[in-house]
């Protein structure tokens, strides 16, 4: 097909869409870049479009009369849970899913978050950290214990370099498996597409709502069933607290026979900006902070504690059973907006520093509606999370590393009886467990 037919031909798409701007730099791109960029075009889709700016239109707060406090939690501190638990996972039972799709943009950091330099003293990266933890596990419990990482098409190839590079941090390649999660285009103010570079769409991470079923698609779901694993505990990157295979957690999850169990911690506030765990209509759900309304956010009970205790940490335990069964599921959007590079009318780049474009997300607590049966566990904060999302500020690199040190002071108290040393110190990943 001559160039001029298939300009037209692409043009003839967008047009249904009104998205035709997305061609204005096609006679000065190379023929690869025209490839790319025709490649993008072929497989905008339509629907997804619709639905996107539909949801830009909306009100997505949720209707206050619907949420009810969620109370049916139990407090970490079960003795037999953790007993069972550690049988479980000797008896390779359990596998770990660590979600890793994102890029450290907001702490300044060029490349995979998984690759920031994050504890006090050696600077190990949250990947490094959180592998060691599993090296050590699977030690003290006898078994290879297997490792899933979610990646991104934006991270995919240096997050793989970045593993082979460092021989997988001392576990066996065999251990350690990756999948992909897919993209969605972003939009401007206006509802509209954009470039980021005169040949390539704006796109993002999709967020981690079809994390399973990204999973189960892979062959990592097949290879995990046949190796005889029954449970998932899963985890994010940023949250250098979170444990690959929470003892307690597997030991409760198996013993209560439910599709999903949450990890939970009590909202340090009405202002913090995590989700909330509530119960709509009888049924458990987690809302974004963003999107519930004020009135029930800053809700209070009678003896002035906040009426919704429970802050969603995205740390659960799934059976493989209930993974497989997410399949056909159909995940809703969330917004958020955000800065992102642009090209302009013009041909120039811009990096814009206050927020320009709307993100669209699906998140894994969504998958919540499908679960015939759930529990929480209500754990210390202190214990389970210190989310690293930004350079300074809240929830700030400075934070994570004071909560890591916190950590690990109380981890050194309870193995050893002893007060732990002044000045900063880490611990041997080998304590996490024994």
């Amino acid at each position: 097909m001559a160039l001029n037919e298939l300009k037209q031909e692409l043009l003839a798409k967008l047009s249904l869409i009104g998205q035709e701007h997305l061609l204005r730099f096609w006679d000065d791109l190379n023929a690869d870049q025209q490839e790319q960029l025709q490649q993008q075009v072929l497989q905008l889709n339509s629907e997804t479009l619709l639905q996107q700016q539909a949801l830009l239109k909306a009100n997505h707060k949720v209707p206050q009369t619907d949420l009810q406090p969620f109370l049916d939690y139990s407090k970490k501190g079960n003795k037999d849970d953790y007993e069972l638990g550690r049988k479980l996972i000797a008896e390779g039972k359990v596998g770990c899913l660590l979600i890793a799709g994102g890029q450290g943009t907001r702490l300044r950091f060029k490349g995979p978050k998984g690759m920031f330099p994050i504890t006090p003293v050696t600077l190990k990266s949250l990947f490094q950290f959180f592998v060691e933890k599993v090296k050590a596990a699977s030690d003290i419990f006898g078994q290879p214990l297997q490792l899933a990482i979610m990646t991104s098409p934006l991270n995919d190839d240096e997050t793989r370099r970045f593993f082979a590079s460092h021989h997988f941090f001392g576990l066996h390649k065999d251990q350690v498996s990756f999948f992909t999660q897919s993209t969605l285009p972003l939009l401007d103010k206006e509802g509209n597409l954009f470039l980021e570079e005169k040949d390539k769409i704006a796109v993002g991470p999709d967020g981690n709502g079809y994390s399973l079923k990204c999973f189960y698609e892979s062959s990592i779901w097949s290879k995990w069933h046949q190796k005889g694993i029954t449970c998932v505990n899963y985890v994010l990157i940023d949250n250098p607290l979170a444990d690959p295979f929470d003892v307690e957690l597997v030991g409760s999850h198996m013993r209560r026979s439910v599709d999903v169990t949450l990890k939970c911690t009590e909202r340090r506030d009405a202002q913090e900006k995590v989700g909330v765990v509530v119960k709509e209509n009888n049924a458990v759900r987690v809302v974004e902070y963003s999107e519930m309304p004020d009135t029930e956010r800053n809700a209070l009970t009678d003896n002035g504690s906040l009426k919704h205790l429970c802050a969603n940490l995205s740390l659960f335990c799934f059976n493989m059973s209930f993974i497989k069964s997410l399949t056909t599921q159909k995940m809703p959007l969330h917004l958020a907006f955000k800065a992102v590079p642009y090209v302009d009318s013009l041909g120039n780049l811009q990096h814009p520093t206050a927020p320009m474009a709307w993100k669209f997300e699906t998140f894994i607590f969504d998958v919540l509606k499908s679960a015939n049966s759930i529990h929480a566990i209500l754990y210390p904060r202190e214990e389970c999370f210190a989310p690293l999302k930004n350079a300074s500020g809240p929830n700030s690199i400075e934070q994570v590393q004071q909560s890591l040190q916190q950590q690990a002071k109380l981890l050194f108290k309870s193995k050893t009886g002893s007060q732990a040393p002044n000045g900063p110190f880490e611990l041997p990943p080998h304590l996490f467990y024994s």
